[in-house]
């Protein structure tokens, strides 16, 4: 059975982020991290990034990466179920990662932290 570890990331799609980064750190006193875009580190292993929203596509408002211990079985027992999954699991820098859609068309992560997890981590 996968097993949840905890909430790791957040990820807020906005159309424009650079504007959401600005709004962000105000709000959050905090300064955003360079990645792939803007992210936001809290105490205990948890971020917040902010995405560019792709209009039209269905993906818009918060996604939430869960922390499994392998991406693969997770991936592999949820298909199994009947889970259908946006993409086969791939490489990001902090480890690997699936995704796959809630039944609201919200986007649900699973990431394992096999290359070390997020810059900024210890």
């Amino acid at each position: 059975m996968v097993r949840v570890r905890r909430i790791e990331t957040a990820i807020q799609f906005c159309g424009d982020p650079e504007a959401s980064k600005a709004w962000y750190a105000d709000v959050l006193g905090l300064e955003p991290t360079p990645y792939e875009g803007p992210y936001f580190k809290f105490d205990e292993h948890c971020y917040l990034i902010l995405a560019p929203g792709s209009p039209d596509t269905g993906r818009g408002g918060t996604g939430v990466w869960f922390e499994v211990e392998s991406v693969d079985e997770a991936y592999a027992e949820l298909s199994a179920r009947g889970y259908a999954f946006n993409e086969p699991p791939f490489d990001i820098p902090p480890g690997r990662l699936v995704t796959l859609n809630d039944p609201d068309g919200n986007i649900i992560g699973f990431i394992d932290n096999s290359k070390g997890g997020m810059p900024g981590f210890s």
